[in-house]
């Protein structure tokens, strides 16, 4: 089950999918000790991990909420994938049905950026444009930065995706 999830995300290549760790990111405060903060998505989610997404012409960073993504993606990286750029989303084709077995969907209208497991359409995909409000869907991570790189891909194209370095 975890394997499908994350697949996915290294989605967003995606997209796909670590552990109980939140990304951390260090602060200089002034005083001689450093402390830390979450970095957090669009949605004040705190990433639990962030990929880097290698493509032809650049990189993209992604960040992930979801607990199994980010441990399946943990399991397999690096990882090459390979992603079909359609006109509204990128997809993560070729998961197995098991991967969309899933019972935490919610109803979401997904943003620009966002990337999502659709347990109806047995889809994961980065949308490329703000969508519907719709049940059955799953919200995995953000695209970080590299949205506009992602969106000038055409057809199929290949990425390959690796912890983000902190």
């Amino acid at each position: 089950m975890h394997k499908k999830a994350a697949v996915l995300l290294t989605a967003a290549a995606l997209l796909v999918a670590a552990g109980t760790a939140v990304v951390l990111g260090s602060c200089r405060t002034g005083s001689s000790q450093d402390e830390t903060m979450q970095v957090l998505g669009p949605q004040q989610q705190a990433y639990v991990r962030q990929l880097d997404l290698a493509l032809a012409g650049g990189h993209a960073v992604i960040g992930l909420y979801d607990q199994e993504a980010a441990l399946e993606f943990a399991e397999r990286q690096p990882l090459a994938v390979q992603l079909v750029r359609q006109p509204e989303k990128i997809i993560l084709p070729g998961l197995p049905d098991s991967a969309y077995a899933r019972q935490d969907t919610q109803t979401l209208a997904p943003a620009i950026g966002d990337i999502v497991m659709d347990t109806q359409t047995k889809e994961v995909y980065i949308c490329c444009r703000d969508m519907d409000s719709r049940g059955g869907r799953i919200l995995l991570g953000h695209v970080v930065s590299g949205l506009e790189l992602l969106s000038q891909q055409h057809g199929t194209f290949e990425a390959f995706a690796m912890a983000a370095r902190e």
